[in-house]
Parts: C-alpha cells; sequence; structure tokens
C-alpha cells in the first residue's frame, strides 16, 4: 500500500436539476456559487482511511436530488482530521436557495493511483486491509445560497463509528461514517497545544463537548495533536460553549477552561500534562453485538476541573470491535481512578441511543473487566 495520496482537488461541473414529471420552464432558476469542504474527525485506531469519492448531490426538498459536482478525488480521511478540509466543490454554479442534505457517491476506482484499492484502511501498526464501502452516504445540515451570491459549507464526517471492525467476518472493515453539513459562516474553530513536562506531545486526541443543563457531556468534535503538539477543531456550531479534555496514554486527564464559539471566531485552549504514572487497562464488553446497520462505541467519562466549576467529561472515546457474541472496547494506559463507562449504539445512521453506564475503578498495573447491556 502506499502512503497517503496526494489530495486531488475537482473541477468545477454543470448542474442538472432532476425535474418532477409534467409541466416545463421558459425561465432559469436563480443561481449561486457553491464552495464545498470536506473535512474529517480523527478515526481512532487507524493511520489511514482511503476512501474514493464520485459524486455530490444535494437537495432542497428531501425528495428531488440535484447534481452538485463530480470531484472524482480520493482522499485519506486521516489527513482531513486536525482542520485539514479538503475542498470538493470549488465556487461551483448550482441553483440558489437551502440544502438541507448532501449526498456523497463513492467511487469504484482510485483516482489517484490505478494499481491501489478504491478504499481501503491502515490499521495502527498494522497493513492495509480492503475497506467495504457503501454505495453513497447522506448528511444532514442546512446551507443557504443566496440568488445570485456565494456560499461555503463544510461536510464534517465523525469519528464515533467511522470505521467497523469485525474481524470474523467476510468484510472485516466497513465504512459506517456519519456525518453533518454546516454553513460555514456560521461555525468555529478551537486551536491549541498539548504539552507534557518535557515539551509539546504529538499523537494526543482532543476531545471538543457540550454539556447540557443536567450536566450531561456529549462529543462535538476530535482531533489528534500533530508533531508539534498543535491540534485544530473545526466546523464547530457557534453560540454553544465548548469543553476540551484529553487523556494521554498514561497520564492524568485534564480539561482547559470552556468558552463560547462566536460565528466565524477562533479560541485557543492549551492542555498541559503532567509526568506519566503507572496505567492500567480498561476493557468494555457491550451486548448484544452490533448488527450489520449498527454502529457502538465506549465511551470513558471522569469529573474534571475545567476553571469554571467540575464537569464530568468525555476523556476517551474509541469505536467497538464487533465479536462472534458482543462488541469489545479496550481502553489502554488508563491512569488509576474511578471512571464513568458508558457506550451508544446508532442503527443505519440514526440518533445514537446511549445505555445508563457504570462506574468502574481502574488500578496501576490491572485490567478491570465491565459489561454494559442495551
Amino acid at each position: 500500500m502506499s502512503g497517503i495520496p496526494k489530495l486531488a482537488l475537482p473541477t468545477c461541473a454543470a448542474l442538472a436539476f432532476l425535474l418532477g414529471c409534467g409541466g416545463s420552464s421558459t425561465s432559469s432558476a436563480p443561481t449561486g456559487t457553491l464552495t464545498l469542504t470536506l473535512s474529517s474527525d480523527n478515526l481512532p485506531g487507524f493511520s489511514q482511511v482511503v476512501v474514493s469519492l464520485d459524486k455530490v448531490e444535494g437537495t432542497q426538498d428531501g425528495s428531488r436530488w440535484l447534481n452538485l459536482g463530480s470531484p472524482q478525488t480520493t482522499v485519506d480521511l486521516m489527513a482531513l482530521q486536525n482542520g485539514h478540509g479538503v475542498v470538493i466543490l470549488n465556487a461551483a454554479k448550482v441553483y440558489s436557495g437551502t440544502y438541507t442534505q448532501f449526498r456523497l457517491t463513492w467511487g469504484t476506482k482510485n483516482y489517484n493511483s490505478a494499481i491501489n484499492l478504491p478504499a481501503y484502511v491502515i490499521p495502527e501498526g498494522g497493513a492495509g486491509q480492503v475497506l467495504a464501502m457503501p454505495t453513497t452516504t447522506v448528511v444532514k445540515g442546512s446551507a443557504t445560497l443566496p440568488s445570485n451570491g456565494s456560499a461555503q459549507a463544510l461536510i464534517m464526517l465523525s469519528g464515533d463509528q467511522g470505521v467497523l471492525t469485525a474481524p470474523a467476518s467476510a468484510t472485516p472493515y466497513r465504512f459506517n461514517a456519519t456525518g453533518q453539513a454546516f454553513d460555514a459562516t456560521n461555525c468555529g474553530r478551537i486551536t491549541g497545544q498539548v504539552a507534557g513536562p518535557n515539551g509539546k506531545l504529538a499523537g494526543v486526541e482532543v476531545l471538543a463537548q457540550t454539556v447540557d443543563g443536567v450536566g450531561l457531556a456529549t462529543l462535538a468534535r476530535r482531533a489528534v495533536s500533530d508533531a508539534s503538539g498543535a491540534f485544530e477543531l473545526d466546523g464547530l456550531p457557534s453560540g454553544a460553549i465548548y469543553y476540551l479534555a484529553a487523556q494521554p496514554l498514561n497520564c492524568q486527564a485534564q480539561a482547559a477552561a470552556p468558552g463560547t464559539l462566536a460565528a466565524g471566531a477562533t479560541l485557543n485552549a492549551n492542555l498541559t500534562f503532567t509526568a506519566p504514572v503507572t496505567s492500567g487497562t480498561l476493557v468494555l464488553a457491550i451486548t448484544p453485538k452490533s448488527s450489520d446497520t449498527q454502529g457502538t462505541w465506549g465511551e470513558l467519562r471522569q469529573s474534571l476541573a475545567t476553571g469554571a466549576g467540575a464537569q464530568n467529561l468525555i476523556i476517551r472515546s474509541r469505536t467497538a470491535i464487533i465479536g462472534a457474541s458482543q462488541d469489545t472496547v479496550s481502553f489502554l494506559s488508563v491512569a488509576p481512578g474511578t471512571y464513568g463507562v458508558t457506550a451508544q449504539r446508532s442503527t443505519s445512521g440514526a440518533a445514537p441511543v446511549p445505555n445508563n453506564g457504570s462506574q468502574q475503578a481502574v488500578a496501576a498495573g490491572g485490567t478491570t473487566n465491565a459489561t454494559l447491556a442495551f
């Protein structure tokens, strides 16, 4: 397998509007120019997740689909996290109005290399494997294009269940990502650096999340710090209060002070961790096992000081591995302490359903086993 492919930018494509049966029009519908960017959360457990994108469509009424363009590009989603999105439609002339859904048609060829697969994954520390792809993925969201104007929209793929792993299956790696579309002008970003006692820390997953009125944290975005310790979490809807938390391997978790994100604004939040500690392992079994249409993930939560009061925040999140009778999530190098352990499951991209969770203590050098049921 090759390394990260060069990101190919698409050319503008003419729009073909799918008219309903009967009738015709002698006047032109109003148009504008749409720029569409594809980005991704971090996908834990993989060093590369390569997919090929053939076509992008949009709908304004939920039934008629407009062909927005044919990017015909192959990208590594792991290279699109941390603020490195790729433009898949560049000022394409399309019909104006409010788009409520976008449909991505995945390609059946690798547009960067004739000898490489159109979709594959490289697990961390492993070799390349075929990635089974759906024909299409539909993402919901709202982006309004004014007549004779322009708009910028962002499609952000979620990392919660981006790739499903089922070792005993004929297709052990299956693309199951959900996503959301955002009007870029109504979003902001959070940037910062991760540091330890001996300098900047690379490879640390930073989790941006919101907290509701009863203290329940929901993951909004995730990215991994780069070689310089820097991270960027983009495509965050404005107006919300965001909390940042992380737990590097063998370190106690930390949180940053919360901040309210304004449209087009950038918040800065740094995280600094103390010396490593002797850690343990927490293995979560989830029953029953996921079906072919489900994605399941496990979360570790911990009460952390934020500078604005303590909050019970998500510090680790990982997609489950589907086994013969149960799903399994292994959290390695977890600092000793007490954690809230939760799992969430989504069927066919629907809103996830959480279970009640449990409290589990992790001891230095030991393994804690927990079971959660849906």
